[in-house]
């Protein structure tokens, strides 16, 4: 009998029991927050070394070209058809470059947008084709209806240039940038919904996308800010009640924006940045080069 009454001893009672799940409980609450940083830190990592990867190919693809850098939209190296050129946008220009070879040589077709020559262009692609390196996988709106678009965008005032005949097709030089690649953004985030249609699919009608800056005054979404106009969106709200403006960067992650600069190097750019400050990092050859760490 003593014994038995031994055992009953050792049992939790009820409010035991619910002083054990509430200690539970606060713990759980207490690391769940430390979880989701961790995660976002590793996100935040993975997303620089994309951008970092996107821009070594940017200056690996102008170093083996003649120092031609690849254009916004269009032919390259050259604005003169001829067979086996490359037809697209720039992340399709420089898929070679970030160990995407087989892919791009896969996309060799004759090319009834460019009076049906022989090129590799970016509507020879399968759709959807996904493409790792040009995913944050900070951004929540990517995919787009089983799309994986891209969550980067180039600085239309490098990249994006226009010629007599119409925008997009300049093949510049390196020496355009007369500020010095290593003071110029040439990449940063933007997130996927606030493309709206445009973003880049491979494969899709519309890949030429993504960009944003002021390259172009008449776009549809009533033009690009200059300025101190342009500067860039921390976690913008998307969905019905959007404030994401598409001709502007656009950073899923809290505090700032990951930004690639034309050397290979990727930078956090704080969200308490300057405007002004931030102008000066966008504008390739303004002779405005800030001295100011960002």
């Amino acid at each position: 009998m003593s014994l038995y009454r031994k055992r009953l001893k050792t049992g939790f009672t009820l409010i035991e029991l619910l002083v054990v799940i509430a200690i539970i409980a606060v713990l759980i609450g207490l690391l769940v927050p430390a979880v989701q940083k961790v995660r976002e830190a590793a996100n935040r990592m993975t997303c620089t070394n994309n951008l970092k990867q996107i821009s070594l190919a940017i200056a690996n693809c102008t170093d083996q070209n003649d120092q031609k850098m690849p254009p916004g939209i269009g032919l390259y190296p050259s604005r003169t058809m001829s067979v086996g050129l490359s037809q697209g946008g720039i992340l399709f220009h420089i898929l070679p470059y970030i160990e995407q070879d087989a892919l791009f040589k896969n996309s060799y077709i004759v090319d009834d947008r460019n009076n049906n020559y022989l090129t590799y262009s970016q509507w020879g692609l399968p759709n959807p084709t996904k493409v790792k390196t040009y995913i944050c996988p900070s951004d929540a709106t990517n995919p787009i209806d089983g799309h994986a678009l891209s969550s980067y965008a180039y600085n239309g005032q490098t990249f994006f240039m226009s010629y007599s005949g119409g925008w997009g097709y300049g093949n510049k030089k390196l020496s355009f940038v007369t500020d010095g690649s290593s003071n110029t953004i040439y990449f940063t985030e933007k997130m996927t919904k606030a493309y709206g249609a445009d973003g880049w699919a491979p494969g899709g009608d519309q890949n030429y996308w993504p960009d944003w800056g002021p390259a172009i005054a008449d776009t549809a979404d009533g033009g690009q800010p200059s300025g101190p106009a342009a500067m860039f969106q921390v976690q913008p709200q998307i969905g019905a009640n959007t404030n994401a403006a598409g001709n502007r960067a656009s950073s899923p992650h809290s505090g700032g924006i990951n930004a690639a600069f034309g050397d290979g190097s990727v930078r956090f750019v704080s969200q308490g940045v300057a405007p002004a400050t931030w102008w000066t990092m966008l504008t390739p050859n303004g002779g405005d080069i800030t001295t100011n760490n960002p």
